[in-house]
């Protein structure tokens, strides 16, 4: 018995273990050997046999050869795992399978013109979309289905119109399948298209979800009208498709819902807030609620700040609500404590609600850090100068998270109230307590004040540095030059981070003027302010900068040094290659490396033949690694002789690996 045979023998075994080792076995024969076998197993009683013999026969490059053949199985009426097997095929041969599907879409088997409109659809061939609005008038009823379906998974809106005449046929299988295929596609519906179908029960929620996704902003009486419908999963689904519409027509939204009756709107949509439903409905109907701005909703959507996942919508919602019913905020204070009065405290202030300012004022005091902070923020945002003895007792609270708060809030109603603002805390300057000083110079050096400049300069010389710190800040928004002296003066500061932000308002003024300071700062003890001041003559530029720079290049840090080349390399560009390669010979390994990564930076290769093998002893080996790799890129095969040569002598384990590899990598002379 031949090979054939005997697979043959085990795929006709009552054993499904045995008809796989069957099929596997055929996988070994030739390409096309065994193909009656093969279809044979297409129709298996065991989904595990068929899907062997799918796999087996996809594989074989005959399979494209074979398609006419494999839609005639799709007529096994009496053989539906051979259908199915034939329809998966069918699928994953593609776009290849395209022309013949077409040319059999006309077959007189309804189940077949149902299969090959299914297949056309899992193929998404944009070519079927004309024989599938052809099948929206086929005589079968789940042929049309299918065919309204399928144009939906394909987005096609050049269907929209035959889509819409197809749903005049009654057919409610069709009109449902249309209607979802609509939502999916998206395109523009018009309304009047729609309606007629809005009483029929059946329909009603896929309309609603249709109108969400295609419709414009006609739409939107008819979803607000939706939402008291008598069928839970239509309120539901009008719920999501006015989220849906919002993003497409905010202001038409907000007017319909102003002019309905809603208090049974609110009542309707406050049902789906529970936490069984899903959270998307629930974000959408806490939108909803948002968009109404109904008093009612204030209780329950307050409850919802416990789930952290809902927080920012609801505190979105209650905003809108207080913008129009503000007596509602205020009246859910007394009731609320903890992260539910914070919240409420924001909401008055993003809601703007002045009546609320009494309430804040004692949030202030209340011994939860994070009510006191939210009130302090509500006040900020609403600006009323009669808030400004709280916030400035608030600087002195025990709790640094509320200090801040009250620090910025008192920045915010400084915008508003400027003068005000300036005379409730230009007293603080002289104050024992130097972290108050500190809060008072972070608010004043924010207001637009003509007697700021003044009071911060004294500020400049407080005996504390972190006043000193905080009130030097002031000159990185005024032009300088009026202040020079000023700036001059803490250039001598015994506080090195008072130095080095000197350094960088001098910098960023990019003004000749400053280079007297600049120059100065390169003299400096700390390495860091020194640092700064070479990146600064950088941004500041020009020939005196130049020539400061050079100058830096002699610094005894290395630090220094390599601030001073890579500024040089940015002001000078390939000029500064004198300067990078004299500082090949300095002792600091960074400032060689950081000298040798410019140079590449310029390219220009001439320096490495002069210098590789000098630089190949140097006594670090990053530097003697990094110029092999140079050497190599420059010089190519004229490095071998250098790279040999280091490798005799070299003892770093790493250094040789690297110079045998790159060795290895050169071609053959």
């Amino acid at each position: 018995m031949d090979t054939i045979d005997q697979i043959s023998d085990a795929l006709n075994s009552p054993d499904e273990e045995t008809r796989l080792r069957g099929l596997r076995e055929l996988a070994a024969c030739g390409p096309v050997d065994g193909l009656d076998l093969i279809f044979k197993a297409f129709g298996d009683a065991s989904w595990r046999v068929r899907k062997e013999s799918i796999d087996l026969f996809l594989r074989m490059p005959v399979s494209r050869e074979l398609i006419g053949e494999v839609i005639e199985l799709l007529h096994a009426e009496e053989n539906a795992g051979l259908r199915n097997a034939a329809v998966e095929i069918l699928s994953r041969i593609g776009r290849d399978a395209v022309p013949l599907l077409l040319d059999h879409a006309g077959c007189a088997d309804h189940d077949v013109r149902k299969f090959i409109v299914d297949i056309l659809g899992d193929i998404a061939a944009p070519e079927a979309i004309p024989t599938l609005v052809g099948a929206l008038e086929d005589a079968d009823s789940n042929v049309r289905a299918a065919a309204a379906e399928n144009l939906g998974k394909l987005k096609s809106a050049q269907a929209v119109p035959a889509l819409l005449r197809a749903m005049q046929q009654p057919d409610l299988l069709l009109q449902f399948t249309i209607l979802e295929a609509l939502s999916r596609i998206a395109a523009p519906v018009p309304l009047a298209e729609l309606l007629p179908y809005r009483n029929e029960k059946l329909l009603r929620k896929a309309l609603i979800d249709c109108l969400g996704k295609a419709g414009d902003a006609s739409v939107i009486a008819e979803l607000v009208a939706a939402l008291t419908d008598p069928m839970g999963n239509v309120r539901e689904a009008a719920i999501l498709a006015l989220a849906e519409v919002a993003g497409r027509h905010p202001d038409q939204l907000r007017q319909v819902l102003a002019g309905c009756e809603k208090g049974p709107v609110a009542a309707a949509v406050s049902a789906c807030l529970d936490a069984g439903g899903s959270m998307t409905l629930r974000r959408a109907a806490v939108r909803v609620l948002g968009w109404l701005g109904v008093a009612e909703s204030v209780s329950p959507l307050l409850r919802l700040l416990e789930e952290e996942a809902l927080q920012q919508e609801v505190s979105a919602a209650l905003v809108e609500i207080g913008r129009v019913a503000p007596q509602a905020l205020l009246d859910a204070w007394p009731e609320v404590s903890g992260n539910r009065q914070a919240c409420l405290a924001y909401v008055l202030g993003e809601a703007g609600v002045s009546a609320g300012l009494h309430l804040l004022r004692q949030g202030l005091c209340d011994g939860d850090p994070q009510i006191a902070c939210m009130s302090a923020h509500a006040l900020g945002r609403l600006g009323d100068a009669t808030a400004l003895s709280d916030l400035v007792a608030c600087l002195q609270s025990g709790s640094p998270e509320v200090r801040q708060a009250a620090s910025q809030a008192l920045v915010a109603l400084g915008r508003r109230a400027p003068g005000e603002t300036f005379a409730a805390l230009r007293p603080l300057l002289a104050h024992s307590d130097p972290g108050l000083r500190v809060f008072a110079v972070s608010v004043l050096r924010e207001l637009d004040h003509p007697g700021v400049m003044d009071a911060l300069a004294l500020a400049v010389k407080d005996p504390e540095a972190e006043v000193r710190r905080a009130a030097i800040r002031v000159f990185e928004r005024v032009e300088i030059g009026e202040h020079l002296s000023t700036l001059l003066l803490a250039l001598t500061d015994e506080d090195a981070e008072v130095r080095r932000a000197v350094v960088e308002i001098l910098a960023n003024c990019r003004d000749e003027d400053a280079l007297d300071g600049l120059q100065l700062a390169l003299q400096d003890e700390d390495i860091w302010v020194r640092s700064a001041a070479v990146r600064g003559l950088g941004r500041v530029g020009g020939a005196h900068s130049r020539v400061l720079v050079e100058k830096a290049l002699a610094d005894p840090v290395g630090l220094v040094s390599i601030a001073a080349l890579e500024t040089l390399a940015d002001l000078a560009g390939a000029a500064a290659a004198p300067q990078l390669i004299a500082a090949l010979d300095h002792d600091d390994e960074d400032v060689v490396t950081a000298a040798m990564n410019l140079l590449s930076r310029t390219g220009s290769t001439d320096w490495v033949a002069a210098h590789a093998e000098r630089l190949l002893g140097h006594p670090f080996w990053m530097v003697r690694a990094q110029i092999a790799r140079s050497a190599v890129a420059a010089l190519g095969a004229g490095a071998g002789s250098l790279l040999e040569k280091r490798l005799a002598v070299e003892t770093e384990a790493l250094v040789r690996q690297q110079l045998t590899e790159l060795l290895d990598e050169l071609p053959a002379n």
